[in-house]
């Protein structure tokens, strides 16, 4: 067996397409074509099949990989021992999956930084939430995860730390809602409300005004942040979401924002990466990233 062949078989699981693995094994698209037939017949099993998103792994190229990337993860490291990361000097795509409440402030950030310290790392944003963002680190391509979730403390398979925690806002468009200052418990208790759920439920919101004998008056239920700046202009309603999401709409719209007016938790978001790539100086210097912009949020 040609043991090049698994190299170019994990680049296609983190890629999903045959012209990306091509430029970043600097290859042609005919010699990658050409590995994977030689795959498909050393497996048994077609390892790849088209979708609307790319190449799909199927089941068995999900298991080939999770025993192929730990082992040459460790021939790396055996060649390439305490070689720095170099930010500059490499074409190195991160693939990052994020909620897109998060997305909407880390992604301008991090753009801002790529430019002003003239990275040649490229990144790509996949989408997530707390719900799913279990199966977005076992997706091969992605190399960390970023959401709300809270994390087993004792998981073997991954690792993860906290970034930041927040407060809660309200977003509403001041002259439709009436209201010029901050809102009141009543006047909060009273209006109609936009409900963002990415399994379009009941949330914290729901559960605290039924505690109070309430029921919230919801006109609308959606599944992204991005939506609210063109859902409430006009509309007298109000939503109650994380106050970085609720501050980069207000900048970006004109719609104000509001302290909750009755008691509201706080959350946190962490970063979590898988426990193989733990060592690898890459994560260790997008960590850093991470940690960096946290601290600006």
């Amino acid at each position: 067996m040609d043991l090049n062949l698994l190299v170019v078989f994990q680049v296609l699981c983190q890629e999903r397409h045959v012209t990306r693995a091509a430029l970043k094994l600097n290859l042609s698209q005919s010699a990658v074509s050409a590995a994977l037939s030689r795959l498909r017949a050393l497996f048994d099993d077609p390892l790849f099949v088209r979708s609307r998103e790319g190449m799909t792994p199927t089941p068995k190229a999900l298991a080939i990989s999770s025993r192929v990337a730990p082992t040459l993860s460790s021939i790396v490291d055996l060649i390439f021992d305490d070689v720095a990361f170099d930010p500059q000097r490499t074409a190195r795509v991160f693939h990052l999956a994020m909620s897109d409440d998060i997305e909407m402030v880390f992604a301008p950030w991090l753009m801002a930084q790529k430019i002003r310290e003239g990275w040649s790392v490229e990144f790509a944003i996949h989408q997530t939430n707390s719900t799913l963002w279990r199966e977005s680190l076992a997706d091969p391509r992605v190399d960390l995860v970023v959401c709300g979730a809270q994390p087993e403390p004792h998981a073997a398979s991954y690792q993860s730390e906290p970034l930041f925690s927040g407060r809660y806002l309200c977003l509403f468009d001041a002259e439709a809602l009436g209201c010029d200052g901050p809102m009141s418990s009543q006047a909060y208790l009273d209006a109609d409300h936009v409900r963002v759920s990415f399994d379009l439920q009941r949330g914290w919101v729901d559960d605290r005004m039924a505690a109070m004998g309430l029921t919230r008056r919801t006109l609308c239920t959606i599944s992204h942040f991005a939506g609210l700046g063109s859902l409430l202009r006009g509309v007298a309603a109000v939503a109650t979401i994380p106050e970085h999401a609720a501050r980069a709409i207000s900048t970006a719209t004109g719609l104000a924002t509001s302290p909750v007016p009755i008691e509201s938790p706080r959350f946190s978001v962490s970063a979590s990466w898988s426990t193989r790539a733990d060592s690898a100086p890459e994560t260790a210097w997008l960590r850093a990233v991470l940690k960096r912009f946290a601290e600006t949020t």
